[in-house]
């Protein structure tokens, strides 16, 4: 298999992850500046939050590269500039879930979508409470969640 349909494979199982959280259990960053100001912001605020970025995915840009391959119907009709996905990870966070409930490592490595449109930035990060409710997990899912979100709140312009 090609490494363009691995990564295309690997985006659509997080993105089927991601979904069975319910939506209320998304946090949303808006940010007035174009995608190209705020990435390397986003990658700044991450790292100074502990976490590693592992991985960097311009998601549309790969599928619209495949579109003709992969034949997907009605691609983009909410007409975004861009949409890049990124994974990152915390080494303690991960130790912490796998010791206090080891199926909610599962939660990890962490992710989080960028979408671009008309000068605006939208940052999306599924949180991971959403995953660990009613396990010795929750603490910790908390306190992830609360360490990204800080760290998106830190990016300037963020509201």
């Amino acid at each position: 298999m090609h490494l363009s349909v691995k990564i295309i494979a690997g985006v659509a199982v997080a993105m089927a992850f991601s979904s069975s959280a319910l939506a209320g259990d998304l946090y949303v960053e808006n940010i007035h500046a174009p995608l190209r100001r705020v990435v390397p912001e986003l990658e700044r605020a991450l790292t100074a939050h502990h976490f590693k970025v592992v991985m960097h995915l311009d998601v549309l840009k790969r599928i619209e590269a495949k579109e003709k391959v992969l034949h997907i119907p009605d691609l983009n009709q909410g007409k975004f500039t861009d949409v890049q996905a990124f994974v990152f990870c915390n080494p303690m966070f991960f130790s912490q879930l796998l010791n206090s409930h080891w199926k909610s490592a599962a939660v990890c490595p962490l992710d989080l979508t960028v979408f671009a449109k008309n000068g605006t930035t939208t940052i999306v990060y599924p949180e991971r409470i959403a995953y660990t409710q009613k396990t010795p997990a929750d603490t910790i899912a908390n306190r992830i969640d609360s360490v990204v979100i800080a760290a998106l709140k830190s990016i300037p312009g963020a509201v």
